[in-house]
Protein backbone atom coordinates (compact mmCIF):
# COMPACT_ATOMS: atom_id res chain seq x y z
CA UNK A 1 0.00 0.00 0.00
CA UNK A 2 1.02 3.63 -1.00
CA UNK A 3 1.90 5.98 1.57
CA UNK A 4 0.50 9.17 1.81
CA UNK A 5 2.99 12.13 1.95
CA UNK A 6 1.96 15.57 2.11
CA UNK A 7 2.98 18.12 -0.28
CA UNK A 8 2.82 21.40 -0.93
CA UNK A 9 2.69 23.45 -4.77
CA UNK A 10 5.28 25.34 -5.70
CA UNK A 11 4.94 27.47 -8.54
CA UNK A 12 7.18 27.03 -11.32
CA UNK A 13 7.79 27.74 -14.91
CA UNK A 14 8.64 24.79 -17.33
CA UNK A 15 10.96 25.22 -20.61
CA UNK A 16 10.67 22.16 -22.95
CA UNK A 17 12.98 21.73 -25.94
CA UNK A 18 10.07 23.08 -28.34
CA UNK A 19 10.71 26.77 -26.64
CA UNK A 20 7.42 26.21 -24.89
CA UNK A 21 7.01 27.56 -21.61
CA UNK A 22 4.64 26.36 -19.11
CA UNK A 23 3.24 27.21 -16.13
CA UNK A 24 2.43 25.10 -13.47
CA UNK A 25 3.06 24.19 -9.46
CA UNK A 26 5.69 21.86 -8.70
CA UNK A 27 5.27 19.47 -5.34
CA UNK A 28 7.69 19.39 -2.86
CA UNK A 29 7.25 17.26 0.28
CA UNK A 30 6.15 18.54 3.69
CA UNK A 31 7.48 15.18 5.43
CA UNK A 32 11.24 15.20 5.55
CA UNK A 33 12.79 11.74 5.19
CA UNK A 34 16.04 12.70 6.53
CA UNK A 35 17.29 16.21 8.26
CA UNK A 36 15.81 18.58 6.38
CA UNK A 37 13.09 18.77 3.04
CA UNK A 38 13.89 18.24 -0.16
CA UNK A 39 14.52 21.48 -1.83
CA UNK A 40 12.99 22.08 -6.36
CA UNK A 41 16.38 21.08 -6.97
CA UNK A 42 16.71 18.05 -5.07
CA UNK A 43 13.10 16.98 -6.64
CA UNK A 44 14.17 17.72 -10.18
CA UNK A 45 17.36 15.76 -9.27
CA UNK A 46 15.46 12.50 -8.52
CA UNK A 47 15.86 9.58 -10.34
CA UNK A 48 12.18 8.54 -11.91
CA UNK A 49 11.66 9.72 -15.21
CA UNK A 50 8.49 11.71 -14.99
CA UNK A 51 7.79 14.39 -12.73
CA UNK A 52 4.07 15.61 -11.73
CA UNK A 53 3.00 19.33 -12.25
CA UNK A 54 0.17 20.64 -11.83
CA UNK A 55 -1.26 22.32 -14.76
CA UNK A 56 -4.02 24.82 -15.58
CA UNK A 57 -6.99 26.61 -14.02
CA UNK A 58 -8.73 23.29 -13.35
CA UNK A 59 -5.48 21.68 -11.20
CA UNK A 60 -4.72 18.70 -13.68
CA UNK A 61 -1.54 16.96 -13.09
CA UNK A 62 0.45 16.45 -16.47
CA UNK A 63 3.35 14.39 -16.24
CA UNK A 64 6.63 15.80 -17.86
CA UNK A 65 9.99 13.74 -18.54
CA UNK A 66 13.01 15.30 -16.65
CA UNK A 67 15.18 14.40 -19.55
CA UNK A 68 13.34 16.55 -22.09
CA UNK A 69 13.13 19.67 -19.42
CA UNK A 70 15.89 22.68 -20.43
CA UNK A 71 15.04 24.60 -17.34
CA UNK A 72 12.90 25.05 -14.62
CA UNK A 73 12.44 28.70 -13.21
CA UNK A 74 10.80 29.21 -9.94
CA UNK A 75 8.32 32.04 -8.98
CA UNK A 76 10.24 34.96 -7.32
CA UNK A 77 7.74 34.17 -4.62
CA UNK A 78 9.65 31.00 -3.83
CA UNK A 79 11.35 31.02 -0.75
CA UNK A 80 15.20 30.62 -0.94
CA UNK A 81 14.99 27.62 1.17
CA UNK A 82 13.02 25.82 -1.30
CA UNK A 83 15.20 26.41 -4.21
CA UNK A 84 17.88 24.59 -3.06
CA UNK A 85 20.41 23.61 0.04
CA UNK A 86 23.69 25.47 0.47
CA UNK A 87 24.08 23.75 3.61
CA UNK A 88 27.65 23.59 5.53
CA UNK A 89 28.96 22.31 2.25
CA UNK A 90 31.82 24.22 0.96
CA UNK A 91 30.37 25.90 -2.31
CA UNK A 92 31.29 28.67 -5.00
CA UNK A 93 30.10 30.55 -7.63
CA UNK A 94 31.42 30.71 -11.20
CA UNK A 95 29.85 33.55 -13.76
CA UNK A 96 28.57 31.84 -16.80
CA UNK A 97 27.67 32.37 -19.95
CA UNK A 98 25.01 29.26 -20.46
CA UNK A 99 23.72 28.66 -23.93
CA UNK A 100 21.01 26.07 -24.00
CA UNK A 101 20.42 23.94 -27.11
CA UNK A 102 17.75 25.67 -28.12
CA UNK A 103 19.59 28.70 -28.50
CA UNK A 104 18.16 30.64 -25.48
CA UNK A 105 21.83 32.43 -23.24
CA UNK A 106 21.35 32.70 -19.35
CA UNK A 107 23.82 34.99 -17.41
CA UNK A 108 24.60 34.22 -13.97
CA UNK A 109 26.90 32.41 -11.43
CA UNK A 110 26.52 29.01 -11.19
CA UNK A 111 25.80 27.60 -7.97
CA UNK A 112 28.42 24.41 -7.86
CA UNK A 113 29.19 22.67 -4.21
CA UNK A 114 32.41 21.18 -3.84
CA UNK A 115 33.85 17.96 -3.87
CA UNK A 116 37.31 19.79 -3.77
CA UNK A 117 38.81 22.77 -3.61
CA UNK A 118 40.76 22.87 -6.80
CA UNK A 119 37.27 21.85 -8.18
CA UNK A 120 36.86 24.02 -12.07
CA UNK A 121 33.05 24.61 -13.18
CA UNK A 122 34.60 21.88 -16.14
CA UNK A 123 34.59 19.39 -13.75
CA UNK A 124 31.11 20.25 -12.09
CA UNK A 125 29.54 20.28 -15.06
CA UNK A 126 31.12 17.08 -16.46
CA UNK A 127 30.16 15.42 -13.28
CA UNK A 128 26.63 16.52 -13.33
CA UNK A 129 25.27 13.97 -16.37
CA UNK A 130 21.52 14.43 -16.94
CA UNK A 131 21.21 16.09 -14.06
CA UNK A 132 20.40 19.82 -13.19
CA UNK A 133 22.01 23.13 -11.30
CA UNK A 134 21.20 26.26 -10.11
CA UNK A 135 22.36 29.33 -11.99
CA UNK A 136 21.86 32.71 -10.43
CA UNK A 137 20.43 35.17 -12.88
CA UNK A 138 19.13 38.88 -12.42
CA UNK A 139 15.42 37.58 -13.12
CA UNK A 140 16.17 34.97 -10.50
CA UNK A 141 17.85 31.14 -10.20
CA UNK A 142 17.07 29.23 -13.37
CA UNK A 143 17.47 24.75 -12.57
CA UNK A 144 19.33 24.44 -16.13
CA UNK A 145 19.52 20.68 -17.16
CA UNK A 146 22.77 19.90 -17.51
CA UNK A 147 22.31 17.60 -21.07
CA UNK A 148 20.28 20.69 -22.76
CA UNK A 149 23.34 23.26 -22.58
CA UNK A 150 25.16 23.44 -25.89
CA UNK A 151 28.06 25.71 -24.38
CA UNK A 152 28.94 27.38 -21.13
CA UNK A 153 31.45 30.87 -21.41
CA UNK A 154 33.39 31.37 -18.53
CA UNK A 155 34.64 34.55 -17.19
CA UNK A 156 38.43 33.15 -16.63
CA UNK A 157 40.96 33.50 -19.35
CA UNK A 158 43.65 31.01 -20.18
CA UNK A 159 46.29 32.94 -18.57
CA UNK A 160 47.66 34.65 -21.86
CA UNK A 161 46.61 36.61 -25.13
CA UNK A 162 46.70 33.54 -27.13
CA UNK A 163 46.77 36.16 -30.11
CA UNK A 164 50.78 35.96 -28.87
CA UNK A 165 51.04 32.28 -29.48
CA UNK A 166 49.38 32.19 -32.67
CA UNK A 167 52.09 35.15 -33.87
CA UNK A 168 54.98 33.10 -32.25
CA UNK A 169 53.72 30.25 -34.34
CA UNK A 170 54.05 31.86 -37.28
CA UNK A 171 57.15 33.56 -36.69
Amino acid sequence: MDHYVPKRRVPVTLWTGDRRDVGGWMFLDLDASGTRHPTLLDTLNQSTPFMPVVVGAEGRVHLFRRDRLLRVSPSRHVLPSDLFARGFQEWREERADVTLVDGTTLTGRVWMPLERPTERLSDHLNGLGPRFFALLTATGTQFVNAAAVAEVALDEGAGAPLAAFDEAAEA
